[in-house]
């Protein structure tokens, strides 16, 4: 207790002596300032440094070449991208030509090259941009030398996304229409040949579509509902490819309608000028015998069934 009463007196007649901490004392917290102020001052000149360094950014190395290179030489080079499938890469230098040099024939032929980049990547995004192109293009240049081209390609983009019959065949329909317009504007073009073979193809299509339906009434007991699509088929589609399978199933229908002597006329059609088919062997099996060859045709009469 002595102990502690002495140096507990000592420390307070030390201060009280002088008014101040020991000199040991006050020298270590002037060393502990005088170090934070340092650093702090430290960090402010590096921020203030990186801050003096930092410049703005430039363009990217593909602006530069753009803004920097003749057009020729950005037009190879997105032609030889394209043609390594670096399509995404490529068009950017094309479109870049296109846009700038909207009436140069190199820009016309760059635009052209976006589309086929686009309908050779393919699928309903690549079939959709490719189609906006070429109609950009038919619609920009009426007097371009490859145009024929580039209405074959706007049919075919509607031609490749044209789907099975069993559904709505309004791409169909277009992909006709605008062969039909290629033929039109250019009737000795070697794509106007393809074209007219195309269309005689998508027009059976449209053919087996109005079957597809009919066949679907017939399954569901819809007699004449499904006699009235088989009726529809044969007048609007003359030169239907299946018409063997169209006479077996409007002779069922109308069998199935007691209209028996319209029936035969049907099965004597098939039985007489497709002998060799499916449908006219399934015929026979059916015990179908061929009568004196009469036109086959049918009055879309309002049945029920």
């Amino acid at each position: 207790m002595t102990c502690g009463r002495e140096w507990g007196s000592g420390r307070a007649d030390e201060w009280g002596k002088t008014g101040s901490p020991p000199l040991p004392l006050f020298r270590s917290r002037r060393r502990l300032l005088e170090g934070a102020i340092g650093l702090t001052a430290s960090l402010v000149l590096l921020v203030l440094q990186g801050c003096a360094s930092a410049k703005p950014k430039g363009p990217d190395k593909i602006t530069q070449e753009l803004l920097s290179q003749p057009k020729e030489v950005l037009f190879e080079k997105g032609k030889t991208l394209i043609e390594k499938k670096r399509y995404e890469l490529g068009r950017k230098y094309l479109s870049f030509v296109f846009e700038t040099y909207p009436n140069d024939a190199l820009g016309r032929e760059a635009l052209l090259m976006v589309a086929d980049s686009y309908f050779k990547e393919g699928g309903t995004t690549g079939y959709t941009e490719a189609r906006f192109r070429y109609r950009d293009y038919l619609n920009r240049y009426p007097g371009a030398p490859r145009r024929d081209y580039a209405r074959s390609q706007f049919a075919l983009c509607y031609d490749k996304e044209h789907p099975s019959a069993d559904r709505d065949q309004t791409t169909t329909r277009e992909a006709i229409e605008q062969y039909r317009a290629l033929i039109k504007e250019f009737p000795d073009s070697g794509y106007a040949g393809a074209g007219r073979e195309r269309i005689r193809k998508l027009t059976d299509d449209l053919a087996e579509h109005e079957f597809a339906v009919g066949y679907f009434y017939f399954r569901k007991g819809a007699t004449g509902a499904a006699l009235g699509r088989f009726v529809t088929l044969e007048q609007r589609f003359p030169d239907y490819g299946a018409k063997d399978k169209l006479f077996f199933y409007s002779a069922e229908s109308l069998h199935k309608l007691g209209r028996n002597e319209e029936a035969d006329k049907y099965r004597s059609r098939l039985l007489t000028d497709y002998p060799d088919s499916e449908w006219a062997k399934k015929a026979r099996k059916k015990g179908w015998k061929s009568t004196p060859p009469v036109a086959a045709s049918v009055d879309n009469k309002p049945q029920t069934n």
